[in-house]
């Protein structure tokens, strides 16, 4: 189940840009407490943190839902009063390390809570093991419905059971009591694929004829001799009638 802490958070008097400096000088956080009224009107009130509480808190979380029992004080440290709040939004500084701004959602516990939860694998699949497959996680969060209280740090699924080509599906997640999953029941969180095999392509070579250069007969050259020794008559020569010219 999610973890729940407590944190104090004190009302935020001003507000403005010249506010939310003066807040983080100090060495504290502002954010928005987000609740209902008794009309189911929406709300927000200015709080502020101390810093370094607020980042031992998220560092010793381990899950993306992080349950907070706030303690609401006024300017002066006196409780105003007490509520359960999920932990919404976390901005930090893009260039430097530290939080700017955080949103607390005020939550009923016992109105029903859906969020999204982290899925780990567990285990080594046999068609990994035994054939060379490849594990690929589908989905990596699940979407729940259940009490605040109930809410799962993570959801772990054993795989070691899936051969090649075989899933995991939502349907057949097993969930802690009072925990519903929401997502269509047949989409795949975990499969196991096949190893793809390497084509080789065989190199292609072209046979190519050798060229046949012809002798060309050049105008005025000496014919070949023959074997004798003695020079081959032209043929046009040849074929002229004696006495004439």
């Amino acid at each position: 189940m999610a973890k729940t802490v407590s944190l104090q958070v004190s009302q935020r008097a001003q507000i403005g840009r010249r506010a939310l400096k003066a807040v983080r000088k100090a060495g504290r956080v502002p954010g928005v407490l987000y609740g209902k009224t008794k009309g189911q009107t929406v709300r927000s009130r200015p709080i502020e943190i101390d810093a370094n509480k607020l980042k031992a808190l998220l560092h010793s979380s381990t899950s993306e839902n992080v349950l907070v029992d706030v303690e609401l004080t006024d300017e002066k440290g006196a409780k105003v009063d007490q509520h359960l709040a999920l932990l919404l939004d976390v901005q930090h500084d893009p260039l430097e390390d530290y939080i700017v701004h955080i949103d607390l959602h005020e939550i009923d516990q016992d109105e029903i809570l859906h969020a999204e939860v982290p899925v780990t694998s567990t285990g080594e699949p046999v068609g990994v093991k035994n054939s060379g497959g490849l594990l690929e996680t589908m989905l990596r969060t699940i979407r729940v419905a259940c009490l605040p209280r109930d809410l799962p740090d993570r959801i772990t699924i054993d795989v070691s059971g899936l051969d090649l080509g075989q899933s995991i599906h939502v349907r057949e997640v097993k969930l802690p009591a009072n925990v519903t999953a929401t997502n269509p029941p047949e989409l795949p969180v975990f499969t196991v694929f096949a190893p793809k095999e390497e084509v080789v392509e065989a190199p292609t070579t072209e046979i190519t004829q050798p060229e046949v250069i012809k002798e060309k007969k050049v105008e005025g050259e000496v014919p070949a001799a023959d074997a004798k020794g003695a020079a081959k008559p032209d043929a046009k020569a040849a074929a002229k009638p004696e006495g004439k010219k």
